[in-house]
């Protein structure tokens, strides 16, 4: 079995074989496979159900490989969000969130301290997106999160 920092590495090896694969299929050129060599070749069901689900696997990859770059990302600003004049929610540095806006922030959750053998609230990290609905900001599957004084973090 692994700790954390192992799993560290091995997802930093992945990542690298992630960008290979896009990269080899030219997918992050196309958005799709007709960038392969032999795609105006392909022209079986079975070759062309390979071709989509290939597709399918790819799109999934690139998300990977986004998220796993996004945690690669420095830190720029730790704050608390507020109200500004345009009625848009931003930190002291002036990063603002509208409908759509990825968004980091921490919440509070119950987890299990297994060195107590309690459950304890700590802080976690979240990253989501901020929506409106009605002319009023919420994040996305944390609608009870209060944004105003949220802490959040903004990455470079």
């Amino acid at each position: 079995m692994a700790d954390l920092r192992a799993l560290s590495g091995e997802m930093a090896k992945l990542q690298r074989q992630i960008g290979t694969v896009l990269s080899v299929s030219g997918y992050c050129d196309y958005d799709d496979l007709s960038g392969l060599d032999d795609f105006k070749q392909i022209r079986t069901a079975d070759q062309r159900q390979q071709l989509e689900e290939y597709r399918n696997i790819l799109y999934k990859l690139e998300e990977i490989q986004r998220d796993m770059a996004y945690l690669k990302r420095p830190v720029r600003e730790v704050g608390k969000l507020h109200m500004n004049g345009q009625g848009r929610y931003e930190t002291d540095k002036g990063h603002y969130y509208t409908s759509g806006s990825g968004i980091e922030f921490l919440r509070r959750e119950e987890v299990y301290n297994y060195d107590t053998e309690k459950w304890e609230e700590t802080g976690i990290w979240t990253n989501s997106r901020v929506e409106s609905q009605d002319g009023e900001y919420y994040i996305v599957g944390y609608t009870d999160a209060e944004l105003p004084g949220l802490k959040v973090r903004v990455r470079g």
